[in-house]
């Protein structure tokens, strides 16, 4: 297969499984009325291109396909993260919700840390957590139609990054996050720029998401003050995260 120059710029596309890498290239060649391409001819689905992305996540072991699932969870929550604050600031599910996805992360893969008493615990604060984010949405305080489409769905991010957390529910869950994400108002309003952030999770994410690694960039979506600080902040905790598993998963490989 002949490599195009953007191909080259993405190193981790080319080191992930060649089935899944011809999926994603097939996956870009097409347009989707989803992402109002003018160039859609209606015969692409975006929802059974990202069902065949987490199908073929599912072909690993079921302990990592998991792990996938919620490693892509996290990334696409921090990027939600501004877009809750900005129309909830005071809300409290937010951080709360990404340091239960990075505990759990951990209490999965690193047996010392795996205890009766630890999921029970993890499992308290995912009921916790699920009672707050569901609670209804005030329409005193966002009573404005369009605010109310963009706060419920990227609160829905959060509800079912929790739900991620529940191997049945997990692919279900993911797909969900991926609709309010790409074809909603998650992580920006409108209908420009959809295409480059379905690429960016394509390109970026998928492959991140593979190998329990930070993408190179994160997507940055309207309201973000300072972007660059964004990026920065977020992208070394998820590197800090991915080289702890990658430590303890060198650690019980050597045991």
């Amino acid at each position: 297969m002949v490599q195009s120059s953007a191909d080259k710029k993405l190193p981790l596309l080319n080191k992930i499984p060649e089935p899944l890498k011809t999926l994603i290239n097939k996956i870009r060649e097409e347009h989707y009325p989803e992402l109002y391409e003018p160039e859609a001819d209606g015969t692409a689905s975006l929802e059974e291109a990202l069902t065949e992305i987490l199908d073929v996540f599912q072909n690993s072991g079921k302990t990592l396909c998991h792990l996938r699932f919620v490693w892509l969870a996290l990334i696409l929550a921090l990027v939600v993260e501004p877009t809750v604050e900005y129309y909830q600031p005071q809300n409290n599910f937010t951080t709360s919700t990404l340091e239960l996805l990075e505990r759990w992360i951990f209490s999965e893969i690193d047996s010392n840390l795996s205890s009766a008493r630890l999921n029970l615990e993890l499992q308290q604060e995912i009921d916790n957590l699920e009672a707050i984010v569901s609670e209804p949405i005030d329409l005193v305080k966002n009573g404005e139609i369009a605010n109310l489409q963009i706060i419920s769905e990227s609160r829905d991010v959060f509800k079912n990054a929790i739900r991620v957390l529940d191997r049945e529910q997990a692919k279900e869950a993911t797909l969900e996050i991926l609709q309010d994400c790409l074809e909603g108002y998650a992580i920006f309003p409108g209908s420009a720029g959809r295409r480059d952030l379905f690429d960016w999770w394509l390109l970026e994410v998928v492959p991140a998401s593979w190998y329990l690694l930070s993408p190179r960039a994160l997507y940055v979506g309207e309201g973000v003050e300072n972007p660059e600080e964004f990026q920065i902040e977020r992208i070394k905790k998820l590197q800090e995260i991915s080289s702890q598993v990658r430590s303890i998963f060198t650690k019980n490989s050597s045991t």
